[in-house]
């Protein structure tokens, strides 16, 4: 008796249980979870429902839907081509290989494209290799292969319009396409080398020769200068010489000036003493000529002789 129902508990207890967990599995496979960053599409029985989801709880029928999510966070894909049979052709027929990586983000406006035309992100992936080996070697193949290495950035640009052109139909958003290294063969490496000595030197003959015409041009204009400077030492010496002559000529006048002043003044003097005489004489005078005699002039202190008949 007491056998048969502890086998009835157990058979309860065990049913009760797969039920419990049918049921947790039921519930956790009826419900997701859709992050900020992420967009989500239902499918169910392989038909697409419900357009696409926003972020938060999604509750859809267990077991026969899946809720598919795309995060919208930047990613880059990443390609390397050998030199060998991938690589891409120059114009002057040298064989490059290089890596390519590509910056990317899911179209949110086009999340559905992904699920009803894309079955995954590798079918994208095998798009964007074929299409960035595709514009790799139409680009690369309008340079020379030491033009890629003197023009990276506009081949890069080029690389990257082809590829926005070429992966327009996707339901991407490229960013930046950048081409990170360039690879060529050996015996290539060791060409550039012996060229970029040979520029080298170039430039350091181009170097030492502007260098001895800087010096040569500093000589003349050091002549120039000098030059200048004794031309403007002989115009100081000529006007310095026609100052001293004009000086001395001016002396000259000044002192010829003054002994005429001198002249005037002594006939003017002289004139003074005769009047003054005479005039002395007149006051004398009698009616019969003064006797010779001796008088001072008037006002100077000098003695003139008188005669008197």
């Amino acid at each position: 008796m007491n056998i048969n129902v502890n086998k009835k508990m157990i058979k309860v207890i065990v049913t009760v249980a797969i039920l419990v967990v049918a049921g947790f599995v039921a519930v956790s496979n009826s419900c997701s979870i859709i992050s900020p960053n992420e967009r989500g599409v239902k499918v169910t029985l392989g038909q697409v429902q419900d357009g696409v989801l926003k972020p938060g709880l999604v509750f859809h029928a267990p077991f026969v839907s899946e809720i598919r999510r795309f995060k919208l966070e930047p990613k880059t894909y990443e390609v390397t081509f050998g030199v060998g049979q991938e690589g891409a052709i120059t114009k002057d027929m040298q064989t490059v290989g290089a890596t390519v990586a590509v910056r990317y983000i899911y179209d949110e406006n086009r999340i559905m494209d992904i699920v009803t035309r894309y079955a995954n992100d590798k079918i994208i992936e095998s798009a964007m290799r074929d299409n960035v080996k595709a514009s790799l070697k139409e680009t690369t193949g309008k340079y020379s292969i030491y033009e890629l290495v003197e023009q990276q950035n506009k081949i890069t640009t080029e690389v990257s319009e082809a590829m926005l052109a070429r992966m327009k139909d996707y339901p991407i958003c490229i960013s930046q396409t950048t081409i990170t290294n360039y690879d060529w063969s050996e015996d290539f490496d060791k060409n550039i080398r012996e060229t970029a000595n040979r520029k080298q030197q170039v430039l350091q003959a181009e170097q030492e020769a502007n260098i001895a015409a800087a010096q040569a041009q500093k000589l003349v204009k050091e002549a120039e200068a000098k030059k200048q400077a004794a031309e403007l030492d002989a115009e100081a010496i000529v006007l310095r010489a026609k100052g001293e002559a004009e000086a001395q000529k001016i002396a000259a006048d000044a002192k010829e000036y003054e002994l005429r002043k001198i002249a005037a003044n002594m006939s003017t003097q002289q004139a003074q003493w005769r009047y003054e005489v005479d005039m002395e004489r007149a006051k004398r005078w009698n009616g019969k000529e003064v006797p010779e005699a001796a008088y001072v002039v008037p006002g100077t202190g000098a003695v003139v002789p008188l005669k008197t008949e």
